[in-house]
């Protein structure tokens, strides 16, 4: 990373209470989810809010710390962002799905190479953040899938970071926002399988739509006083 670039840093507050109102018109959202035929998602209830803001305090720290995404010593941090989303900072509850948990870090050791591959390269090459996110979002959605589960908030949260330390602002599920992001982002789960040939075929169509969409929807209102 260039050394001028200054990180971003994250308006906890904003994104809690953008969090807090997608909790509260999540009955209304997954119906328009299911009259679209994008699929009905989880309950987004305040278990689910509270871990994703467990996470986002997480990155922000990430961040804070200098720590660069998808690099040799910050694996350990893209595996805890989906634990994090998971199971917040509950230590028992990590206790009880230990074998879960276990099982997802042989998936993503199992599953990251190629995407950490096509990262490095692209920005080494100098290739704009957005792109970089945009890409690996779709990396880490498109099967095989890098988590065993959580691959959504897990995506969209290492796309931010790589936003984050490259000084853009993230990306947070929203009202306004969350249908646009479920409708591309059920296509990427479904079709883009890099393990046949169609869905190496799709995958650069969906990697421009989800990048235009990408940056549509990032908001400087979710970075802090100062950025």
């Amino acid at each position: 990373m260039n050394s001028r670039v200054v990180p971003a840093r994250l308006n906890l507050e904003a994104i809690s209470e953008s969090l807090r109102e997608v909790e509260a018109e999540w009955p209304r959202i997954d119906g328009l989810l299911q009259r679209r035929r994008i699929g009905r998602k989880d309950p987004f209830t305040s278990f689910v809010r509270n871990n994703m803001l467990s996470a986002y305090t997480y990155l922000d720290e990430l961040v804070a710390l200098g720590v660069d995404p998808l690099s040799d010593s910050s694996m350990a941090e893209a595996i805890e962002l989906n634990h994090r989303v998971h199971y917040g900072t509950d230590c028992l509850l990590r206790d009880e799905f230990a074998s879960a948990i276990a099982a997802t870090v042989e998936k993503f050791n199992a599953n990251i190479e190629p995407i950490v591959g096509w990262y490095r390269k692209h920005l080494q090459r100098g290739d704009h953040p957005y792109k970089l996110a945009a890409e690996t979002y779709v990396s880490i959605l498109g099967q095989p899938q890098l988590f065993i589960e959580g691959n959504h908030r897990t995506g969209a949260l290492i796309a931010s970071w790589i936003n984050l330390r490259a000084g853009y602002a993230p990306f947070v599920l929203s009202v306004g926002n969350a249908v646009a992001y479920f409708e591309p982002s059920a296509a990427i789960k479904r079709f883009a399988d890099r393990s046949t040939w169609r869905g190496r075929a799709q995958l650069p169509k969906y990697r421009r739509s989800f990048r235009l969409f990408w940056e549509e929807h990032v908001d400087t209102q979710y970075l802090s006083i100062g950025c």
